[in-house]
C-alpha cells in the first residue's frame, strides 16, 4: 500500500489524495467510506462490501488507483479504479474501470450530498484529469443521474471526447404512498379492507391469477414465506441449488456453476448480513422451496439481486407469488420502495412501469490520442451502423422487456 500523493485546494477545506493498493488500503478506508455511504444514502452497490467482494472474488491481485475528497478528516467522494491495458481497433490504451461486473448490478461511487456535492465533484474531476498514463474511462452498468453519470457531463463540458450508450432499463414500484393506509392498518392486524397501494400497477386478472394459483398450491400443502437476514450457509446452498435446477443451470449460467461467482455471492451475502440489509426469501410448500429471492432490504427499499424458482411449478408463477407475499409484509419491513435492479422483464412489468436507465459511459482523454480512440471506437462504429442501414437506437423508447412471462394465458399466473 502507497500513497502517491495529496493535494490541498487552494482557497477551500478540500484535499484530493490520489493513492495505490488493493484490498488491504480498501479496507483501512472502509469506516470512513461506509460513513460517507450512510450519509449520502445512495445505491447500495457503491458501498466498500461491494467493491471489497467483488476483489476477492474476481481480481485478488489487483492494484487499483484510489481518488479520494476530503473535507478535513470527513470523506466527501471515493473512486476506486481498475488500469488494464487494451486494444482498440488496433490500437493500444490504457483503460480505466471500476472493480465491478454485472454480479455488481450497477457501478458508481461514493459522493457526498448537499451543497458540497458540486465542488467535490469538479474536485475528483480535476485530478481524474491529471492523472498520468490513461486514456479513457469505460464505465458499464451506470445509473442516469448517479455521480459517475454527472462525472460524464462534467467531462463533456469541457470538450472531452465522450459517449454514453444505454444498456438496459430497471423497473421499480414505490410504495411510499402506501404509508399512510399501511399506518392505519397497522391496527387492524396488517388487513387491508381496500386494495393494497402497493397493488395499484396490477391489472384485476392479474390479481384474480394470483388468488387461484396460490389456492391451488394451497391443495397441494403449506404455503408459507421464509425469511433470513444471516447468511445462513444451509439457506444459501438451498438458494443456489433452486437457481441451478432450471435452464440456468443446464446453460451454465447459474451461480453455483462457477466459482468465483459463488464466492462473490457468499462474499456478500456475508457482508450484507454484518451490515444489516441481507434479505433472503422463500416462498415454500410443505417446507420444500418453490421460488426464492436474493435480495437487499436497505432503508426501506426492497433490491430483488436475483430471483429463482422451481420451473415444475412454472404454471403456478411462483416467482410472482413470492413478490406478493414480500409486498404483503410491507408495514412489517417499512418497505417503500420494491427494485427489481436486473433488465425489466414481462413477469416485472405485471407489478411496475417505471424504469431506471443504465448506460456505458466512455470518457475519453482530452488529447490528439484520445480523440483518435474515440474516432476509432465511437465514431467509426457508429458510422458503420448508419452504412449497414441501422438505425440509430430512439432512446426516448422504453427498451424491449426480457424473457416470456411464467406461465402462459390459459397457466393459472399467466398474462393479464
Amino acid at each position: 500500500m502507497s500513497a502517491t500523493g495529496e493535494t490541498k485546494l487552494p482557497g477551500a477545506a478540500l484535499s484530493v489524495r490520489v493513492q495505490t493498493g488493493g484490498l488491504e488500503l480498501l479496507q483501512t478506508l472502509a469506516p470512513a467510506w461506509r460513513a460517507l455511504c450512510d450519509e449520502a444514502n445512495d445505491e447500495i452497490f457503491y458501498r466498500p462490501e461491494w467493491v471489497c467482494a467483488y476483489l476477492a472474488a474476481f481480481a485478488p491481485a489487483s492494484t487499483l488507483t484510489i481518488i479520494s475528497v476530503w473535507n478535513g478528516p470527513r470523506l466527501r467522494a471515493m473512486l476506486p479504479l481498475l488500469g488494464e491495458r487494451v486494444w482498440i481497433a488496433g490500437l493500444p490504451a490504457v483503460r480505466l474501470t471500476l472493480p465491478a461486473n454485472v454480479h455488481s448490478a450497477r457501478s458508481g461511487f461514493a459522493l457526498c450530498p448537499g451543497e458540497e456535492r458540486a465542488s467535490v465533484l469538479l474536485a475528483l474531476w480535476q485530478s481524474l484529469k491529471e492523472l498520468p498514463g490513461w486514456h479513457l474511462l469505460d464505465i458499464s452498468h451506470v445509473l442516469e443521474g448517479s455521480p459517475l453519470d454527472q462525472l460524464l457531463a462534467l467531462s463533456r463540458a469541457e470538450r472531452f471526447p465522450v459517449a454514453r450508450k444505454r444498456t438496459a432499463q430497471t423497473l421499480y414500484l414505490p410504495i411510499a404512498a402506501a404509508l399512510p393506509a399501511i399506518s392505519d392498518s397497522k391496527s387492524a392486524g396488517s388487513k387491508f379492507k381496500d386494495q393494497p397501494p402497493w397493488m395499484s400497477e396490477t391489472r384485476p386478472k392479474f390479481r384474480s391469477h394470483l388468488r387461484r394459483a396460490r389456492r391451488q398450491l394451497e391443495e397441494q400443502g403449506a404455503l408459507s414465506i421464509r425469511h433470513f437476514s444471516t447468511a445462513d450457509p444451509a439457506a444459501l446452498a438451498r438458494f443456489y441449488d433452486l437457481e441451478a435446477s432450471g435452464w440456468k443451470g443446464a446453460e451454465g449460467t447459474a451461480i453455483k456453476c462457477h466459482p468465483h461467482t459463488l464466492a462473490f455471492y457468499n462474499a456478500i451475502a456475508t457482508a450484507a448480513a454484518e451490515q444489516g440489509y441481507f434479505s433472503l426469501d422463500f416462498l415454500e410448500l410443505s417446507d420444500k422451496p418453490i421460488a426464492a429471492h436474493f435480495a437487499f432490504s436497505f432503508h426501506g427499499r426492497y433490491l430483488l439481486a436475483k430471483a429463482a424458482y422451481d420451473e415444475s411449478f412454472r404454471r403456478y408463477g411462483p416467482g410472482q407469488l413470492l413478490v406478493n407475499s414480500v409486498l404483503d409484509e410491507t408495514p412489517e419491513r417499512s418497505l417503500v420502495e420494491f427494485d427489481f435492479v436486473g433488465p425489466a422483464t414481462w413477469d416485472e412489468s405485471r407489478w411496475a412501469s417505471l424504469r431506471r436507465t443504465s448506460y456505458r459511459v466512455f470518457i475519453f482523454r482530452g488529447t490528439l490520442y484520445g480523440q483518435l480512440l474515440h474516432a476509432a471506437r465511437i465514431s467509426a462504429r457508429d458510422i458503420a451502423r448508419r452504412i449497414l442501414g441501422r438505425r440509430k437506437e430512439d432512446e426516448s423508447k422504453p427498451l424491449e422487456l426480457k424473457s416470456k412471462p411464467q406461465g402462459s394465458d390459459n397457466d393459472a399466473a399467466g398474462e393479464a
